[in-house]
């Protein structure tokens, strides 16, 4: 993605050099001209969340010479790199250190580890040679491996639209093996991505060796769906229009439409859809340059509920850009939705959610609570849910009780709200929610659904 300015709340103007969603930034030191300078830190917000750190000297907007860059995502949280900074970005002689002991001594280039260099891990195994974008790539380092014992299976309650889909994900994979801080970078439908972390969560995965001994490493996995009849075969999931309304402003005005990146699910609301009531939903949606929906706005639906479940399914998303003048560019257009069980793409429902569904009709449904199981779920996925500044800006906080049912594959069912304080609120956390995979719950070893109650917190700080 293209650098871009960001300014804070006082209109004082920072350099990213890599955009990311929903930034915002906070500065307390001197604004010059319009733009930071002098010593101080600078801290990054994405959709609230706190996730950089920069420390040092800033020169019309930019972090120049010497610094230290504080990290707080997923995979490099904690992490602090001490390193030489050019227009912002780590170029030069650096150390990277983590909590855990990690420590990374070498080259930056353009951002990234890059070069030669030395990565000792606490188990004290040691990588001295060539880095390549923060890996080794050198002899004596082996990339972590993840093996999917069976071909993952094209989604069943897809195959009558035949869609092409696309999933990316990073992960963080521990010496011991195990998979945490997964992140979805591309999922063009929710269906594509409950098949590939439910592979993920079974696949057979080998460490990072240095040498031979086992180290924590990132790793990547992708995965393609394609139909292999291929009169079956179409298009992407979702398109928008390949040009834009011409009564929308110059800047609105593309040449090439966005393209879905990560779509959200779309939650069918569980009381409707227990009473097998049909409908539909539109909302318009601004999406900015950086392909993050800034405004969305409902404009019919025929159920209340059907209507809120959609802009949060939008607000949840995230799309590659629209194009204009081969530059990203601002985009307008509308979004419309069908609610259905058997007849949506949208909303369409799986086996084991119809299996569930089925049980919930019985008086007593044969699905038990967290106290009858052999343990708590054990959470494998469970993505945060989207915070919309302007809620955050507007001081809206509040705490959602969400009730959902886990099948004995592990997947979130179905999840409705039991109490909360803001609705909106409520829809954004039963987005996130329905994209959540626990290992399956277990009675004396065995496999059964499971119905659990968690509290979705919203506040300022977090």
């Amino acid at each position: 993605m293209k650098a871009a300015w960001i300014s804070d709340d006082n209109g004082c103007k920072a350099y990213s050099w890599l955009p990311q969603p929903l930034e915002t930034i906070e500065w307390a030191g001197n604004c010059k001209d319009g733009y930071l300078d002098g010593n101080g830190t600078l801290n990054w917000f994405h959709d609230g969340i706190h996730k950089y750190a920069y420390t040092g000297r800033f020169e019309q907007g930019k972090l120049q010479g010497k610094g230290v860059m504080e990290q707080f995502n997923n995979i490099n949280h904690g992490s602090r790199t001490e390193v030489d900074f050019v227009d912002s970005v780590p170029h030069g002689q650096g150390v990277q250190t983590w909590p855990d002991g990690r420590r990374y001594e070498g080259e930056f280039q353009e951002g990234y580890k890059t070069g030669k260099g030395a990565k000792v891990w606490p188990n004290n195994a040691r990588y001295e040679g060539i880095f390549k974008l923060g890996n080794p790539i050198g002899d004596g380092f082996q990339a972590v491996k993840i093996n999917i014992p069976e071909r993952i299976s094209y989604p069943d309650e897809l195959v009558r639209y035949g869609n092409s889909g696309t999933f990316l994900a990073q992960m963080q994979v521990s010496e011991k093996a195990s998979v945490r801080a997964i992140e979805v970078l591309r999922s063009n439908h929710p269906a594509f991505e409950k098949a590939a972390i439910r592979a993920l969560r079974s696949a057979k995965v080998t460490p990072a060796l240095v040498y031979g001994a086992p180290v924590s490493e990132r790793a990547f996995e992708q995965v393609s769906f394609i139909l292999s009849d291929r009169s079956l075969r179409r298009v992407l999931p979702f398109t928008y229009p390949a040009k834009a309304s011409s009564h929308l402003p110059p800047e609105f005005q593309y040449d090439k439409p966005p393209v879905d990146k990560v779509v959200a699910p779309l939650v069918y609301p569980l009381d409707l859809l227990r009473q097998r009531v049909k409908g539909s939903a539109k909302v318009a949606v601004v999406i900015d340059p950086q392909g993050l929906p800034i405004q969305v706005q409902l404009l019919e639906s025929s159920a209340p509920a059907f209507g809120e479940a959609l802009k949060a399914s939008v607000a949840s998303s995230s799309f590659f850009p629209a194009r204009k003048n081969k530059q990203p560019s601002w985009s307008a257009f509308t979004i419309s939705r069908e609610f259905s069980e058997y007849e949506s793409r949208e909303t369409v429902i799986d086996e084991s959610g119809r299996r569930v569904l089925n049980k919930l009709k019985d008086s007593q449904p044969k699905i038990f609570t967290v106290a009858q199981l052999d343990a708590a779920p054990k959470r494998f996925y469970t993505p945060s849910p989207v915070y919309p500044p302007e809620l955050a800006d507007q001081g809206v906080t509040g705490t959602v009780l969400v009730e959902f049912y886990i099948d004995r594959e592990g997947t979130v069912q179905f999840p409705h709200t039991l109490k909360a304080d803001n609705e909106e609120l409520a829809w954004l956390a039963l987005t996130a929610v329905s994209r959540w995979q626990f290992y399956p719950p277990t009675i004396k070893g065995e496999p059964v659904d499971a119905v659990v109650t968690v509290p979705v917190a919203f506040n300022l700080k977090n």
